[in-house]
């Protein structure tokens, strides 16, 4: 835990220099590209950082440990899985729907034809993962 703790602090600080670099070191306008990287890599990290390491501070490694433990049940859960499958499912459906409205309404506005092959190409893919997928665990259960 310490090892971890060490390693969170150290995120946050190089997310910090990031910023401060980010702000004071490449303020020319010749360099914004490379300030607004250095700007959102350093704000992720100090986050993540930051967060990390109150995480840390407040949840014991006992109770870290059994938080593991009870999300570890959760996820192999039949109950659960099953949910998750069907919830998959049907948001893939409704999607489809979406993807084909969208492909309609690229070729009402005419669109570049580039750019309506693309989301068809969309749909088909979608169609074929769907097919590949209910062969290859049809096969397997």
């Amino acid at each position: 835990m310490k090892n971890k703790r060490i390693i969170f602090s150290i995120t946050g600080i190089v997310g910090i220099i990031l910023i401060l670099m980010g702000v004071f070191v490449f303020n020319n306008s010749d360099q914004d590209m490379i300030s607004g990287l250095c700007f959102g890599i350093g704000g992720a990290c100090a986050v993540l950082g930051v967060g990390s390491l109150i995480q840390s501070l407040m949840v014991s490694p006992l109770e870290d440990e059994e938080i593991k433990r009870k999300k570890d049940i959760e996820i192999k859960d039949e109950r659960n899985t099953s949910i998750r499958e069907k919830s998959g499912y049907m948001v893939s459906r409704i999607m489809n729907y979406f993807l084909f409205a969208y492909t309609l309404f690229l070729i009402f506005m005419k669109a570049e034809l580039i750019f309506i092959i693309l989301a068809v190409a969309l749909i088909l893919l979608q169609l074929i993962l769907i097919i590949y997928y209910s062969n290859y665990y049809s096969k397997k259960m």
